[in-house]
């Protein structure tokens, strides 16, 4: 009780101070990234062992230099990447529309597939601004938009987190609510963003693939869930145009779900991704443990 009540406290603590940072200019947030970079790549070495190996074993044929480079910029970017997640739980939609944009022909694209009836499935990784490109699914689409999420084990935080991505019209669905989001998509065709490059707890079901020259198991939910409801499936490719300023471009990776084998869907989402990663390594969570079940000891 004690244990959980200090928990309580420290999260309402940390999301009051993150409440008022929010309101805060991002040009001034960016001045407070800056150090905070100094800090997390300087003083506090954030995962950087866990980094070092994920980079060593992604990118076999980099030198050591190269890696290095990559790791810097990666913790710049994650510090930047922290104070717009802050910034988000203030910023207006007009503000948000202006840094993060869907390209046009992707935007034509979403609007043509809106008219087919079917569901519209896009699919990202932890790359570039996953948090704000959460907040496009409510707001560029006239369909019902829903959006899957871990739930996190700190509830009053996973009330905060609720609440703040739902904010421009997008229902958030736990993982652990796949079946009541099944049969809602019975009823009308609806837009669900999927962020699916985490690591799976139960390997024995996943989807197992090559991603950066190493054996890795993936979720195979959005894959299956896309074939029952025959629905479109888009990549979504999110690239940093400046400094808090995002723009998505879809790929199609199936018009018709329903007509894939088990599996294509994902190891084509899992295509792209490794594509968008090679581009530019730097955007993507290398402060994950993603290899973790498949023999990588951090």
């Amino acid at each position: 009780m004690y244990l959980r009540s200090m928990q309580w406290l420290l999260t309402k603590i940390g999301l009051f101070f993150a409440k008022i940072l929010s309101w805060i200019n991002l040009g001034k947030l960016y001045m407070i990234s800056d150090f905070f970079y100094l800090i997390l790549i300087r003083v506090y070495s954030y995962r950087k062992t866990i980094i070092d190996l994920n980079l060593i074993h992604a990118f076999k044929d980099k030198r050591s230099e190269e890696l290095w480079f990559i790791r810097d910029n990666y913790y710049r970017h994650f510090a930047d990447f922290i104070f717009e997640t802050i910034k988000s739980i203030s910023i207006s939609k007009e503000e948000l529309q202006r840094r993060i944009q869907v390209h046009h022909n992707s935007y034509a694209m979403l609007k043509k597939y809106e008219e087919t009836g079917q569901h519209i499935f896009v699919v990202l990784g932890h790359y570039g601004n996953w948090e704000w490109a959460s907040f496009v699914a409510g707001m560029e689409t006239k369909l019902p938009s829903y959006a899957i999420y871990a739930p996190p084990s700190n509830k009053t935080f996973e009330r905060f987190l609720v609440k703040n991505r739902s904010r421009f019209g997008c229902q958030l669905v736990g993982m652990n609510q796949m079946k009541s989001l099944y049969v809602n998509l019975q009823k009308q065709p609806s837009l669900v963003a999927f962020v699916a490059d985490q690591t799976p707890v139960d390997t024995d079901n996943a989807y197992w693939t090559n991603f950066l020259s190493i054996k890795t198991p993936f979720f195979n939910g959005f894959d299956n869930l896309a074939r029952k409801t025959n629905a479109i499936v888009l990549y979504t490719s999110i690239k940093k145009i400046n400094r808090g300023y995002y723009e998505i471009n879809f790929e199609t990776i199936t018009e018709n779900a329903g007509k894939e084998t088990a599996n294509t869907i994902a190891e084509k989402y899992v295509h792209f991704l490794e594509k968008d990663i090679q581009d530019k390594p730097e955007y993507w969570l290398w402060s994950h443990r993603r290899w973790k079940r498949a023999g990588i000891s951090y």
